[in-house]
């Protein structure tokens, strides 16, 4: 027995996303959620200082140079 076509409605995660930017009516808002994400993204991580990296738990153990 075949698939039924799933509707737009029962699309997860990737699936949709690639649904929706075959729609030209979504295509400037998909690249503008895109475009602020990565703007945000980039600006929160300007922010930081080497002083708020130092006392980071999180960046010594996954970012910094690890010290031999």
């Amino acid at each position: 027995m075949a698939d039924k076509a799933l509707t737009w409605r029962q699309l997860k995660g990737i699936q949709f996303w690639v649904n929706e930017f075959k729609n030209p009516g979504f295509r400037p808002f998909g690249i503008g959620f895109i475009i602020s994400f990565g703007v945000i993204g980039a600006y929160a991580q300007m922010k930081f200082t080497d002083e708020m990296k130092a006392n980071s738990k999180y960046w010594q153990s996954f970012h910094a140079p690890k010290k031999h």
